[in-house]
């Protein structure tokens, strides 16, 4: 398990992180979600040890730093030699993580028909990140964090990949955190999601529990309604449009107000993560 206590990180005098706390579970596929400049990188360099931070991080109950040989960061640029090919940055992987697996290596260079011989500065960015997620599930690590590794690699190749993570997981071998401000990318494949924003975790909730507590509906009504009426209710967002009005909402406490004004429809919509997310997002930015 990821424990992260009270966890701060100041750029000169700007605070990026500021105490904040989380836990991952253990096999678990993690979506860490916000909007660009929130810290999600900073976050995931602090846990790696790549950066310096106050605060507390552990995993299984000991210091993050006296793990690492546990733990893989696939950063958004992926580190490597210059004029290194993937077989020559296997050897020097290998060196810092004595449970490479070797035979799993093998399996995904056919998996992905990967060149591993091509030199990496001859790679797009795409295949150069195929390299470094080669490299790191067979590693072996006990916790992955992935910084927008999805991005570049084409449809069949994440699709690919997903599957391999789910597999992993399942199996109990690992559990992996993913940065991205696709949230349609991680849907399915995340179990849990978190939304950091303003230097904390905003929250964190399973992709089940998401599901069963956010709504969009559509509301009807005999005459146009007054936006006072809804100003005051617990709701992420209304749009009035004459005598329909749409709510995004959380909980019940919002669903009991609204029946209480006698709307003569009440239609559920479809409502996807991202929705979810953005209105998320846009009431903590607009939070004192």
């Amino acid at each position: 398990m990821l424990k992260i206590n009270k966890v701060s990180k100041n750029f000169d005098d700007y605070p990026v992180l500021s105490s904040l706390d989380w836990q991952v579970n253990d096999g678990k596929v993690f979506g860490l979600i916000g909007s660009n400049g929130a810290g999600k990188s900073t976050l995931m360099r602090c846990i790696s040890q790549v950066y310096d931070y106050d605060g507390k991080i552990t995993f299984d109950g000991l210091p993050m730093a006296e793990q690492r040989e546990k733990l893989f960061f696939v950063s958004d640029e992926p580190f490597y030699f210059n004029r290194f090919n993937t077989t020559e940055m296997k050897s020097y992987y290998q060196i810092f993580y004595p449970d490479f697996d070797e035979d799993y290596y093998r399996h995904l260079i056919e998996l992905f028909h990967f060149d591993e011989k091509k030199p990496l500065h001859l790679l797009s960015r795409g295949l150069k990140r195929q390299s470094i997620i080669i490299l790191a599930l067979s590693c072996q690590p006990r916790l992955l964090l992935m910084d927008e590794s999805f991005d570049g690699l084409d449809p069949m190749v994440r699709l690919t990949l997903k599957r391999e993570l789910i597999k992993l997981v399942e199996a109990g071998e690992i559990s992996v955190i993913i940065s991205s401000h696709n949230i349609r990318e991680l849907e399915d494949i995340c179990d849990d999601m978190a939304l950091l924003e303003k230097k904390q975790i905003v929250f964190t909730q399973s992709l089940d529990e998401l599901r069963q507590n956010y709504h969009k509906v559509q509301l009807g009504y005999n005459q146009a309604p007054a936006a006072e009426l809804f100003e005051k209710m617990p709701l992420l967002n209304y749009e009035i449009n004459n005598k329909v009005v749409t709510v995004i909402y959380r909980g019940d406490e919002a669903k009991e107000q609204i029946e209480l004004t006698g709307p003569v429809l009440f239609n559920p919509l479809p409502l996807s993560m991202e929705e979810i997310f953005v209105v998320e997002m846009e009431v903590s930015q607009n939070e004192n």
